[in-house]
């Protein structure tokens, strides 16, 4: 197949609706200046996750943090090569692209609109100290912790700004280490700690609830997660980063070990979710990033860290690998694993 030329390329782009390319794949449903919808890149529940901007034509999904523009929605949802998101376009849209006329002319691109400011939700909101009962709480408390590890319930959920909503969700802040408060995840889980899927209403997140009661305006404002847990970067200044995908095997693992001299815990949220640009603060000190992977994830995030080109990354796959047992499941984190044995070793003694 031909060579697609630039002219015909910028002519397809400039034609394309990203609104109406995703709207092909995902109802979307107009929500101020912005469409939302259910994310078609991982197992979504709730439509305030998924956003379409076609001021901006781009889409971005705050749970997985899936984002591009429509060519990249394309590639990654039809798994289409870069020419040939480009055909697709030009079919849905009229355009030859294979055999374009010499004396086109495109017209001027689109100006880019002027980037919004960081979302920063008011500290207030934070209620540091506060520790409330919920069902994961709860189940942390019930674990059968050695003393050391008991005794330090009540400061790591302290230290990362454990909270609770009066909707049964346990809140996981998200603030960065200077201390802005980017946003907080909300999830449900069950008495056993597991998450709780089987509610509907079970995972949400903190700018999109304050948005729908009009305490801030998403729309004038970008939304940029962070690890969970970097604001402790600051704090412990010395300490290695350990990363792990969700944040209750975050805190499961500083409870556990808790030495912060050396060691912070944080989580990146998802699979998909280890990036330059979420790692940056902690890269930009020269600080050493150890990856902890599920038992799913350990070939994708020793690819990731092979990419990120960072020298102080490694991957340490041991507690899904050498230390896991059937029993701890094929998805199973360090965190499944850590209380398998704490549980084991109290039924021995």
């Amino acid at each position: 197949m031909s060579k697609i030329d630039e002219t015909t390329i910028q002519r397809v782009l400039e034609r394309a609706d990203i609104v109406e390319v995703i709207g092909d794949f995902v109802e979307l449903k107009k929500k101020g200046a912005r469409y939302l919808g259910l994310c078609p890149f991982h197992d979504d529940q709730h439509a305030t996750n998924f956003s379409v901007y076609p001021s901006k034509q781009c889409y971005r999904c705050f749970a997985c943090e899936a984002k591009g523009d429509v060519v990249k929605f394309l590639m990654e949802h039809e798994r289409l090569s870069f020419p040939d998101a480009i055909r697709w376009l030009g079919r849905k849209y009229g355009i030859p692209v294979d055999d374009v006329p010499l004396n086109y002319t495109p017209p001027p691109a689109r100006p880019k609109p002027a980037p919004l400011p960081m979302l920063e939700i008011h500290p207030g909101y934070v209620k540091p100290g506060r520790i409330e009962a919920d069902n994961l709480v709860n189940w942390i408390a019930s674990v059968p912790w050695d003393g050391a590890q008991r005794a330090r319930i009540e400061e790591v959920l302290k230290e990362y700004h454990i909270g609770h909503s009066r909707w049964g969700f346990t809140v996981f802040w998200q603030i960065d280490e200077q201390g802005k408060v980017r946003t907080g995840k909300m999830m449900k889980y069950k008495e056993d700690g597991h998450r709780d899927k089987e509610t509907k209403y079970n995972f949400d997140w903190v700018h999109s609830a304050m948005n729908r009661q009009h305490l801030i305006d998403t729309d004038k404002a970008e939304v940029k997660p962070c690890l969970f847990g970097l604001h402790l970067l600051d704090k412990y200044k010395g300490a290695d980063v350990k990363i792990v995908e969700s944040e209750k095997t975050a805190v499961i693992m500083a409870i556990a070990y808790g030495n912060y001299v050396k060691e912070v815990w944080m989580a990146c949220g998802g699979l998909q979710n280890i990036s330059k640009e979420k790692l940056a603060p902690i890269m930009k000190e020269g600080r050493r990033i150890v990856l902890y992977p599920d038992r799913d994830g350990v070939k994708e995030w020793e690819k990731k860290a092979r990419e990120l080109g960072y020298l102080n990354i490694t991957v340490d796959a041991r507690p899904v690998t050498e230390w896991w047992k059937p029993c701890d499941g094929e998805k199973a984190d360090i965190a499944d694993v850590v209380v398998r044995s704490i549980i084991e070793h109290t039924k021995k003694t």
